[in-house]
């Protein structure tokens, strides 16, 4: 194939695991739609191994995080000299520019970055990076956080969008290497079960489900299943509230728990979260790794995290929404949600009794949705909740969705 028929394109996600995973879709659907001859994904060094395992990236470029958190930094006082030290490492890191730059972030970093590597940017940058104007895309997340209650389009959705294509109707996975985990952890998933995946904190403190939740909750879940099996995942700096949770348990329950925090790279840790039938946690990045490898996820949201905007991606999860007690969310700054000193009680039984028998039971203080996709992306139901306040995610996708945004691209 000729060079100029060659169409390069760099998928831009410089944000936190959770928002990598949930980038899937809108790769899934680039590729499905073959707009692009080569699809690259610029992404976090840390995150490089699981940018490698999604399907049709063919090349994952690091962004050196202290390196471009410094350049930020002088960028206000020294532009000209940061520029020039930013385009010198672009060149050796992208020595060909892109035919297309898919931003997804709203950043200024990744808006130069996108700039920089290509000839045209989708999303964020559009108009250069330091327009003020955004994309419709843009333009409706930014609102998302002045009217949070009111939103139904899924983040990983949005994604789609702010690359000019629409939702793939099916939830993507990750293709995992052949993966070796530590010996003692090997025997994970080997039995019948149920194995389930608890994930026992977040990169935001305000989601933290508190240590005697957890506890609790494993206690109820192991009497409840004779062959239940937990498995704890987690960072390093996530160890200490590991051993929290495990404190007190009896002989009997810690020799059904497996405690992996901290022991495992991002790849182990995905092979791990594949080999269980469900995992459980917080709006963060592992549960989301969960369903991008075939667990089926229970959220419990609070704080922040909204169902409709981040809840589990793809068919048959569950997410368990708590609500305000004022039967409205703290405004503020619109983002504050419901706080863990708020929650008087969480759903220990009645999600242990979903995960065991399938059996679904209402919560006081909170709302269980169960998710679906049609081609419009992800969408929640919750029994007994008929009425949609927020605008319909097909009047969304028809009043911003720009198919002719490709114009100039395919050929």
């Amino acid at each position: 194939m000729p060079d100029d028929a060659v169409r390069r394109g760099l998928v831009v996600q410089l944000a936190r695991l959770g928002d990598l995973v949930q980038s899937l879709p809108a790769i899934a659907s680039l590729n499905a739609q073959a707009t692009m001859t080569v699809l690259d994904l610029l992404c976090p060094a840390p995150l490089g191994s699981i940018g490698s395992c999604i399907a049709g990236i063919e090349r994952v470029l690091a962004w050196e995080v202290e390196r471009w958190r410094m350049w930020a930094d002088r960028w206000a006082s020294a532009r000209e000299e940061t520029l020039t030290e930013i385009e010198t490492y672009l060149k050796m890191l992208i020595p060909t520019l892109y035919t297309t730059a898919f931003n997804l972030n709203q950043h200024s970093r990744s808006m130069l970055v996108a700039t920089l590597a290509s000839r045209q940017v989708l999303g964020p940058g559009d108009h250069g990076p330091l327009a003020k104007d955004l994309p419709p895309w843009a333009g409706y997340l930014r609102g998302v956080v002045r009217n949070r209650d009111r939103n139904r389009v899924h983040l990983a959705d949005v994604f789609c969008g702010l690359c000019g294509v629409m939702p793939p109707g099916t939830a993507p996975h990750l293709r995992l290497p052949p993966t070796i985990v530590p010996d003692d952890l090997s025997p994970v998933g080997t039995t019948e079960g149920p194995w389930v995946a608890v994930i026992v904190g977040a990169g935001d403190a305000a989601r933290c489900v508190p240590l005697t939740i957890w506890r609790e909750w494993i206690r109820v879940f192991l009497s409840a299943s004779r062959d239940g099996q937990v498995v704890l995942i987690g960072s390093e700096g996530e160890r200490e509230r590991a051993y929290g949770i495990q404190d007190g348990m009896s002989s009997l329950s810690l020799g059904r728990v497996w405690d992996a925090t901290g022991r495992t790279t991002l790849v182990q840790t995905a092979a791990l979260l594949s080999r269980c039938q469900w995992v459980i946690g917080s709006d963060t990045g592992p549960l989301h790794l969960g369903t991008a490898v075939g667990a089926r996820a229970m959220g419990l949201y609070f704080a922040r995290a909204r169902v409709h905007e981040t809840g589990p991606y793809g068919e048959g999860h569950w997410t368990w929404q708590a609500k305000p007690r004022s039967g409205r969310e703290t405004r503020g700054d619109g983002r504050e949600g419901v706080r863990v000193e708020q929650i008087d009680r969480w759903p220990i039984a009645e999600s242990v009794r979903l995960i065991v028998d399938e059996r679904t039971e209402q919560c006081d203080g909170w709302t269980l949705w169960r998710s679906s996709l049609d081609r419009w992306g992800v969408y929640q139901m919750a029994k007994g909740i008929f009425e949609d306040s927020g605008e319909r995610r097909e009047d969304v996708w028809r009043r911003l969705y720009r198919p002719r945004a490709l114009e100039g691209v395919v050929s």
